[in-house]
């Protein structure tokens, strides 16, 4: 038997920070199905950023999690066409 130490689960967002997103994007609620019309027009914004934090940050960069978002949102879109 092998053990599995890890855990996943996805935890409700904190209060403070569905407050937070309201007031960037006003109408969002969660699971609303919206998201991605409501923020698609910094979407360019977003990516640059998430490319800006990839080139500091890596998978082995502790303490800060690392996430390659803006490469697979670039291949999400490109997709859709």
């Amino acid at each position: 038997m092998v053990a599995n130490n890890s855990i996943s689960m996805q935890l409700p967002p904190a209060p403070d920070d569905m407050r937070r997103l309201k007031q960037h994007v006003p109408g969002y609620e969660k699971g609303a199905g919206n998201a991605f019309a409501a923020t698609c027009e910094h979407l360019t914004d977003a990516i640059q950023r998430a490319e800006s934090l990839a080139a500091i940050f890596t998978a082995d960069t502790a303490p800060e999690p690392f996430t390659d978002i803006g490469s697979l949102v670039k291949v999400l879109t490109a997709l859709r066409g």
